[in-house]
């Protein structure tokens, strides 16, 4: 793992699927907004030095396991969802994403309200997306009989069950002995 991503600790048996930051032109509106503010105070200058800041701080990594979003100038925030928590994902684009080919890819959990985690001004977000529906798959259960871990639950034959029902009453039965014996003392 390079030093950009020092921030980052996989698996051993864990990949990188795709890495990125958001687009510069996605924050167009804000450096636009800043040289215009610049002869008012230099406020201008404190606008667009957030936001480049903002921007660089700001990436976004997907591996064969989970999806992170590190954000953070003067301190670091680093959220992470693994796959199979993923209960679905979209992307959206306005009109100068679409034309500049950069949008938003959204996560939603099972059981979250609503969209959990956003990759902000991504670069072809259809791709970003496709690649991660892609990763959290294959984590996804492909039999109804698996939990989410894709763990095969355990089969007893009837026989087998038979005889741990017996172990249990035999257990019960002891147990139930014990506890009037120690009622009687």
């Amino acid at each position: 793992m390079s030093a950009e991503y020092d921030w980052l600790t996989l698996e051993d048996d864990e990949e990188l699927i795709w890495s990125g930051e958001p687009s510069l032109l996605g924050y167009a509106w804000a450096f636009a907004v800043g040289f215009a503010l610049i002869p008012l105070f230099g406020l201008g200058l404190v606008i667009i030095a957030s936001t480049y800041l903002h921007l660089k701080n700001t990436a976004y990594v997907i591996t064969t396991d989970s999806v992170f979003k590190k954000t953070g100038v003067l301190s670091r925030t680093v959220t992470d969802i693994g796959h199979e928590n993923i209960q679905d994902t979209g992307y959206r684009q306005g009109v100068l994403g679409r034309y500049a080919g950069f949008g938003t890819v959204q996560i939603s959990t099972a059981g979250g309200s609503g969209v959990e985690m956003t990759l902000d001004h991504v670069p072809d977000p259809l791709s970003v997306q496709s690649r991660l529906d892609s990763a959290a798959t294959k984590r996804a259960p492909t039999d109804d009989r698996t939990d989410r871990g894709g763990r095969q639950p355990v089969t007893i034959d009837d026989a087998a069950l038979e005889e741990l029902l017996e172990e249990l009453r035999a257990t019960r039965e002891a147990m139930e002995s014990i506890e009037r014996r120690l009622s009687e003392e």
